[in-house]
């Protein structure tokens, strides 16, 4: 995956890919994309690389031990999953600050384009898509399916379709889900938020126009009182 991620634009149609199982909840934006004044003590090896190589930093609290070998309970460092694209994750995955490093170092590390979980921050959601990122809300029970299905098929693609919205895995029957219907239109379409916002502009220019007429007094400056 390349270091120069941009933000907006990103089109989604379809994503096939290995998933990983990470299903903690409460899982915040600290533990996903620490702050790298964490990193630059006791780090080893990805130290020497923060610079130049973020997706060496995520989950980078959990995924090294304090010489900077990997952890071989953290998932991504498990031979099943080093490839995988997908994450399935609990409740209120990527809560806390609004950094959109939650979003982009696992995006540099492993090309993670699909979050498949119970529920997400606010903030991630919104930084998800502006990435291509497509983030899939399910209750429970599905996904406790999905995740056996996943450890059960190492070395097995799954499917994410947007158009169709289904979650497609060899062998069992497709998995439904929806997406916000303006979420879905920016993604399959790849639109930067100005383009989201051009079709309506003519229509809020004559709203605009027609306030002015009906309450101008709101349009006229103050006399400082």
């Amino acid at each position: 995956m390349g270091q120069d991620i941009q933000r907006g634009g990103h089109r989604f149609e379809a994503h096939e890919g290995l998933a990983a199982p990470f299903m903690f909840d409460n899982v915040s934006t600290d533990v996903i994309a620490p702050a790298l004044t964490n990193l630059t003590e006791g780090l080893g090896a990805p130290r020497a690389g923060l610079g130049s190589n973020r997706g060496a930093t995520a989950f980078a609290n959990i995924r090294y031990n304090a010489d900077g070998s990997p952890r071989p309970d953290f998932v991504f460092n498990q031979e099943a999953y080093r490839t995988a694209s997908i994450m399935i994750v609990g409740k209120n995955y990527a809560t806390g600050s609004s950094r959109v490093t939650g979003v982009t170092r696992p995006l540099v590390a492993w090309g993670v384009r699909v979050y498949i979980g119970e529920s997400f921050g606010p903030i991630f959601l919104t930084n998800a898509v502006q990435y291509g990122v497509l983030t899939i809300e399910l209750p429970r029970e599905p996904l406790n399916e999905i995740v056996e299905w996943v450890e059960s098929h190492h070395g097995v693609r799954m499917r994410v379709d947007l158009e169709r919205q289904l979650i497609e895995m060899p062998g069992r029957d497709p998995i439904p889900f929806e997406t916000d219907p303006r979420v879905r239109s920016k993604l399959l379409n790849g639109l930067h938020d100005l383009e989201e916002i051009e079709p309506h502009l003519p229509a809020a220019r004559t709203l605009r126009e027609r306030d002015v007429q009906e309450r101008p007094w709101i349009y006229q400056p103050g006399d400082g009182r």
